[in-house]
């Protein structure tokens, strides 16, 4: 039996595409794997010859050559479902590339204070009211600053006090809001009202359009600066994604605080976050010391206690 590769790429990547899957360079890189099999007359696809792809390639991070050969893997478990003898299948872990987490900057509340009272005094006035509604929001919720900057007014419900929120592979989810927060944001949409249409996003920039993203990191590191946060060991710069961080560590540091059942919280957590992995919210137990400490004196704990 004869497999078409290119029309198996094609089926491949529209049925993983139909089940949420981006696969996000895969067109051109499955394209040229086939362009060079074809260039040597080759119509099966070998573990060898998708190593050799990855590699083609001399100078470049090893996880962009386990990008790449991942995509040749995901194909060939594709075509070795239709005709074995048409692709090998290729092994997990040939080429690891796995990225290190960056230690996150995890601001404490006077810091946040001062980040949103600083940001507050920018220019022109419009971004500034965006951006300290923008730090508020982040450190209130814990979005995404993507998220955050793509919401439209609409998305806010005031009268249920809920965002809906668009997140990764355009999953949608409800995000409850403090009353607190609540009132901020209705008080920055009475701003907003001034100087932009009343439908259309959100946050707005200094003419009335969406807050650009960039600007928007670009414009907290400069306040970040002018608040002159403490360096903490490990840590770069401080950044707008931190504040994500922030929250979703302090979280879990008042579930271990109030007795509450870590593990609930953390499956609560995933999809309040919108996390596809619940392996990312997991990694939130290790990413402060307070944090681990807690997570240390439980175990001891539990242990001591099993042995009573």
């Amino acid at each position: 039996m004869s497999v078409d590769l290119r029309a198996a790429a094609v089926d491949y990547l529209t049925n993983r595409r139909a089940r949420g899957y981006r696969l996000a360079d895969n067109d051109w890189l499955l394209s040229s794997f086939l362009d060079g099999l074809d260039a040597r007359g080759v119509t099966t696809i070998s573990v060898a010859d998708a190593v050799a792809f990855a590699q083609e390639r001399t100078g470049t991070q090893r996880i962009w050559r386990a990008t790449r050969l991942r995509a040749v893997r995901g194909l060939a478990a594709h075509v070795h479902a239709i005709d074995p003898a048409a692709a090998q299948l290729i092994p997990a872990g040939l080429i690891r590339g796995e990225t290190a987490r960056r230690i996150p900057y995890l601001y404490s509340g006077d810091q946040i204070e001062m980040l949103m009272s600083r940001a507050a005094t920018l220019s022109p006035p419009a971004f500034a009211a965006s951006m300290h509604t923008l730090i508020g929001l982040l450190a209130a919720t814990g979005l995404r600053s993507g998220e955050a900057v793509a919401l439209d007014v609409e998305d806010l419900d005031a009268d249920r006090g809920v965002l809906t929120v668009t997140g990764k592979y355009g999953k949608r989810r409800l995000v409850p809001l403090h009353p607190t927060t609540l009132h901020a944001l209705t008080a920055y949409q009475q701003e907003r009202a001034s100087r932009a249409a009343p439908t259309g996003p959100l946050l707005i920039a200094a003419r009335g359009g969406r807050l650009n993203p960039t600007k928007a990191r670009a414009a907290f590191r400069s306040v970040a600066d002018d608040c002159r946060l403490p360096a903490r060991p490990g840590c770069p710069t401080p950044r707008l994604h931190d504040l994500r961080h922030s929250f979703a560590v302090n979280s879990l540091i008042d579930a271990h605080r109030q007795g509450i059942d870590v593990d609930a919280r953390l499956t609560g957590l995933a999809s309040y976050l919108g996390h596809v992995n619940p392996a990312n919210t997991y990694w939130y137990l290790t990413a402060s010391p307070e944090l681990m400490g807690l997570v240390s004196d439980r175990i001891t704990t539990d242990r001591r206690r099993d042995r009573s």
